[in-house]
């Protein structure tokens, strides 16, 4: 063979070697100090909630290995400490005292660019937010509207932002984490959108499935639709059966608060409801409680420690909530004696004002 080309041969062969992808992975980690020596890093699957491996910490440091068909968001997690990262085969970095720090892979460098953007923007946010709350110079009217502008500020920036990271990543890891980050803040048929112009990687997400199932259902019990019924076999305090039915549709307007004992902002809502309930308990009007996500002791002590009065649902987990399409608690529909939804996500003053408007 002649040497030139025995020498070509060679070389294509070595160049081929150097740009193949990497078939495995290595996470080297550092951690902020020898305090940490010895104890474990775990990584953990966002979508199972599951931990799927661990790593000693030694001289300050720590590796994880192994390969990777398709890219994957994962978590690692450190006491407080916690870091995002895409695995991918190749080699990545990362620094536990930084959450955005992974980089060393082409996913995983622009997913610290996004994070890292993503970081600064909400930190402006929250200065701001405070900046107008502590401003004792502006009346209550101005500080909503200043904090309403605030917030729809952000959701444009944050919009801007997540729009440049997914279009171009709309069918990887990075993609999917920008996607599910920004649900957020999007109305549930622009995420309709967004999700069907994705590839298979961002739309078979789990976490992302039950957001865009949890929105359908919600599109199907928004206000003007009748309710959609549902049985709890010992819902009762009795332990007895009792559906949603015995007390919608039977004439008169009821206010249903789904909530948790363990809920702060649930128990923030219990003397607005006692104030309605209170007000306007009769023939026309009742208040129902339906208690979900929760276990039943804990709501029968709550009930009673805080002198709840009206009518409840007991262990009703997590039926009506995919029912009524429910991501967050509390969560309070006023139905009217038909049964028809009349208004969903009451709170505070808004509540109050709805119930006294039905029953003038």
């Amino acid at each position: 063979m002649n040497r030139s080309i025995v020498i070509t041969f060679f070389a294509a062969l070595i160049f081929t070697a150097c740009t193949l992808a990497p078939k495995s992975y290595v996470v080297e980690g550092v951690v902020p100090d020898a305090s940490y020596n010895n104890q474990m890093v775990y990584l953990y699957n966002y979508e199972t909630r599951k931990q799927v491996d661990s790593a000693l910490i030694t001289d300050e440091k720590f590796t994880f290995t192994g390969s990777v068909d398709t890219a994957v968001i994962r978590r690692l997690s450190l006491k407080r400490l916690y870091a995002n990262i895409i695995i991918e085969n190749g080699k990545i970095s990362v620094d536990m005292a930084v959450p955005e720090s992974a980089k060393g892979t082409p996913l995983n460098d622009e997913f610290s660019k996004y994070q890292t953007k993503l970081s600064s923007l909400i930190k402006v946010v929250r200065e701001d937010y405070e900046k107008i709350k502590q401003n004792q110079d502006i009346g209550e009217e101005t500080r909503q509207k200043q904090l309403d502008e605030s917030e729809k500020l952000y959701e444009t920036k944050m919009d801007s932002l997540c729009t440049t990271f997914f279009n171009a990543n709309k069918n990887n890891a990075l993609g999917t984490f920008v996607l599910w980050n920004w649900s957020n803040i999007l109305e549930p048929d622009e995420l309709d959108s967004l999700y069907a112009q994705a590839g298979d990687i961002v739309r078979k997400f789990k976490i992302l499935q039950n957001i865009i199932n949890t929105n359908a259902k919600a599109k199907q019990t928004v206000a003007g639709m009748p309710f959609v019924d549902f049985t709890i076999e010992n819902g009762n305090k009795d332990g007895s059966k009792v559906s949603l039915s015995d007390y919608v549709g039977k004439g008169k307007y009821v206010l249903v608060d789904f909530w948790a004992s363990w809920c702060g902002p649930c128990m923030a809502e219990i003397p607005v409801i006692a104030e309605v309930y209170n007000k306007y308990k009769g023939d026309k009007f009742e208040v129902l409680g339906v208690a979900v996500w929760d276990k039943r002791e804990e709501t029968l002590k709550s009930i009673e420690s805080r002198n709840v009065a009206w009518p409840q649902i007991l262990d009703a987990g997590r039926i009506p909530t995919e029912l009524y399409g429910i991501s967050g608690i509390p969560h309070i529909i006023l139905f009217a004696p038909d049964g028809t939804i009349i208004a969903r996500e009451l709170r505070g003053d808004d509540l109050k004002a709805k119930v006294a408007e039905v029953m003038q």
